[in-house]
């Protein structure tokens, strides 16, 4: 069985990259460059994307770098911890078609744990960029990833992810994906 992403199967959920909780986690500056540069190329890569806020009332919207980022979204509000759990997001996601997901954002052991497990549960595969992924407290994130991997999540990088999507260093976007990760 192929193991890598098949980029016409592709589709990126990003998890609560949100102004009142990026400013919590563990690595939060070396965070909010890698997100930057993970959102760039996905968007030059091609791959459509759904956003989700956790209570975007108390929490804010997504950080103005990641917003600039991606262009032009609509997030969808939740209040559940599993972004599966929220009509709104499994409505956006079957109309997307898609099965390969690369999943990111925070906190890994809350949010993304919790979507990450059902997204498999529901036979999906799940790329999870692991430098696109905190939490307040580094070691809940540690061991969140060690039992998303056992799991079955494919535990990557953002330049693997980007790298792989590509392909070929003839793909149209090489240039612009290798200004993003220099």
């Amino acid at each position: 069985m192929n193991e890598k992403i098949n980029r016409q199967d592709a589709i990126a959920v990003i998890i609560d990259l949100q102004e009142k909780l990026i400013p919590a986690m563990h690595g939060k500056d070396e965070l909010t460059d890698t997100l930057v540069k993970m959102s760039k190329g996905i968007k030059a890569v091609g791959i459509p994307f759904i956003v989700t806020q956790q209570y975007t009332k108390g929490l804010g919207d997504t950080i103005a770098s990641v917003r600039d980022a991606l262009g032009d979204f609509d997030p969808i509000d939740k209040f559940t911890f599993s972004a599966m759990d929220n009509q709104d997001f499994v409505d956006a996601f079957e109309r997307s078609g898609k099965r390969d997901v690369i999943l990111f954002g925070v906190e890994t052991h809350i949010c993304v744990q919790q979507t990450c497990l059902d997204l498999l549960e529901n036979g999906c595969r799940v790329f999870l960029p692991a430098d696109c992924c905190d939490s307040r407290n580094v070691k809940n994130s540690e061991i969140s990833l060690g039992l998303l991997g056992k799991a079955g999540a494919h535990i990557t990088s953002y330049e693997s992810v980007l790298y792989e999507l590509m392909g070929s260093a003839k793909a149209d976007c090489f240039r612009e994906i290798s200004k993003i990760v220099k």
